[in-house]
């Protein structure tokens, strides 16, 4: 584990215990061995990421207080799918950890698309055989065979290494013009195909405009895109509320209702590409419309309650 991320947590510790922080907490201070700056961007950093911690000022001098006696820390695994903030405060905080990494993304921005920060030891992945054969393929825009787990496909076009979800993907365009996502854990081996020399960056134009706007890995190419819309009740109105960081990249806040709920819309391509969300919110997201997502979702309620 990381210094900075032993830092956060000591923070997060430290706000279940006294309540109230700020950047001149001696405990703190001698804890981490830095000055009240570098403090306050920590305890900035985090409350931001957490909904439950507020800014109190107090004429020039700022604090943070812990308003619900919540887990925080469910808190931030929640929170796991957009970890940017903790990214981003510990750059403000020591620059230096990151920069390996700001020169290893401006270096392959051609060939990588971080859709989460990737966390992952990255020289420990370079160093499997397959992760560094799709770099090359990616980077060359060669053709590929990949064997997968119970398929090969051959003249696989390998558009971008994308990091989504804590996860490695390869992005890949198969000989039906299809663009499709694979987990590189589960990819056996890559290798040269017959079809020799490099495919025209213009004959995949459409695919990687289609892997700016993906929301996850369950978005599908070439599907027309359905909106749902959903009501958040309970403890998850906070959440879904006017101004909230979103969960999903379409999610789009229509109104609050007289009882405090909430009403919001996301876009998907397919059922899976939003019911793990809601799934995750249970009991507190209700699907409103379209009537088809709700009887296929009450449907794997029904599997789940049987299963078990």
């Amino acid at each position: 584990m990381s210094n900075m991320i032993k830092r956060t947590l000591l923070i997060l510790e430290a706000f279940h215990k006294r309540k109230t922080l700020d950047s001149y907490d001696e405990a703190l201070l001698g804890e981490f061995g830095i000055d009240p700056r570098q403090l306050g961007r920590l305890l900035s950093g985090v409350e931001k990421a957490v909904d439950s911690i507020e800014i109190i000022k107090t004429g020039r001098r700022k604090s943070y207080r812990l308003i619900e006696s919540v887990d925080i820390f469910t808190e931030i695994i929640e929170k796991s799918n957009d970890i940017g903030w903790l990214f981003n405060m510990a750059y403000d905080s020591d620059p230096t950890i990151f920069k390996d990494l700001e020169k290893f993304s401006k270096k392959d921005k051609d060939i990588y698309l971080f859709k989460n920060t990737p966390f992952e030891d990255t020289t420990t992945l370079e160093a499997k055989e397959t992760f560094k054969r799709l770099k090359t393929a990616v980077e060359h825009r060669e053709y590929r065979k990949i064997t997968f787990k119970g398929s090969v496909q051959d003249n696989l076009k390998c558009l971008k290494m994308v990091y989504m979800e804590n996860n490695w993907y390869i992005a890949y365009v198969n000989s039906n013009d299809k663009l499709l996502f694979s987990r590189i854990s589960f990819i056996k081996s890559v290798d040269d195909t017959a079809k020799m020399g490099s495919f025209q960056r213009s004959t995949v134009q459409k695919h990687l405009k289609f892997l700016e706007n993906i929301q996850n890995s369950m978005t599908l190419y070439g599907k027309t895109k359905k909106t749902a819309t959903i009501k958040a009740i309970g403890n998850a109105r906070k959440y879904f509320d006017e101004g909230v960081k979103l969960r999903l990249s379409s999610q789009k806040f229509v109104k609050k209702l007289d009882d405090g709920s909430i009403i919001f819309t996301v876009e998907y391509t397919q059922a899976m590409e939003v019911l793990p969300l809601i799934q995750g919110w249970l009991p507190n997201l209700i699907i409103l419309e379209p009537e088809d997502l709700k009887e296929y979702y009450i449907e794997r309620l029904h599997q789940t309650i049987d299963n078990h």
